[in-house]
């Protein structure tokens, strides 16, 4: 598999780790404690979360679609934390942390694309992501303050590391295969269009 293969990620709740699944076949391929995406992005199939709510049983129906990465990079202490829980939620959530009141947990935007971060934590799953356009924008202004300390370039993403424990990933889109995943998923859903039109 290579670093341009898009995968699917879900939390596996008897081997208390993440399981991948090929994209194309749904097969899975691995089961992992660690794992850094880039052009992540989250998905929740309706069907399977009215069935939670309804039933009460789980299934295998959210998943983290993305890049994996062949590295781990530590996220950033200003990441936000994500989760996602079928018994009250539609959607993945994500805390935006603040300083005047207490946290809140706010719904991802559903055309969020960005870099994931799947972790184990005492047998429970951590996901976080750089979802908070704020805390973004503050990173990106830390970034930009003086030359990096490092800068690593592997396949299509160049990881700059700057003084102060700062990171930027810069990813180039034609070679990760994304425009054409982009592509396909617009083809896909014109298509579902035109058919409920009928």
């Amino acid at each position: 598999m290579s670093n341009t293969d898009r995968i699917r990620v879900y939390y596996n709740l008897h081997r208390k780790c993440f399981s991948i699944q090929d994209y194309q076949t749904g097969l899975v391929t691995e089961h992992i404690d660690k794992l850094f995406m880039t052009n992540a992005m989250f998905v929740v199939r309706k069907s399977g979360n009215e069935r939670v709510k309804k039933e009460g049983k789980k299934n295998v129906h959210a998943f983290v679609n993305g890049i994996r990465q062949p590295k781990w990079i530590t996220p950033h202490l200003s990441y936000q934390e994500v989760k996602y829980d079928p018994h009250t939620m539609d959607y993945f959530k994500y805390k935006r942390v603040m300083t005047t009141c207490d946290n809140l947990w706010l719904e991802v935007d559903r055309h969020w694309i960005g870099n994931v971060w799947l972790f184990m934590v005492d047998n429970r799953p951590c996901i976080y992501a750089d979802i908070d356009k704020l805390s973004g924008e503050k990173l990106s202004a830390n970034a930009s303050r003086g030359e990096p300390i490092k800068v690593i370039k592997d396949g299509n993403c160049t990881k700059k590391y700057y003084d102060g424990g700062g990171f930027a990933i810069e990813i180039d889109l034609e070679k990760s295969g994304y425009n054409e995943f982009l592509r396909k998923k617009r083809k896909q859903i014109e298509n579902k269009k035109k058919l409920l039109a009928i």
